[in-house]
């Protein structure tokens, strides 16, 4: 979502925030948008990771 369609994932974001200011004002601990138990902006990041991506394509592990 965040690449695809970052004015949502930034409303999600805002939510999250939204969510967990309310929850402070109560005195309640946080809640998150993720499984991570982190906020959705730290988590998902912002660039394509690709694991597998070493170099020139080739396989050296067997």
């Amino acid at each position: 979502m965040r690449r695809d369609e970052p004015e949502l994932f930034a409303r999600a974001c805002a939510l999250e925030t939204t969510i967990n200011t309310r929850r402070a004002a109560l005195g309640r601990d946080p809640v998150w948008l993720t499984r991570y138990a982190a906020p959705l902006a730290d988590v998902v990041p912002d660039i394509d990771v690709l694991p597998f991506d070493d170099g020139d394509g080739t396989c050296d592990g067997g």
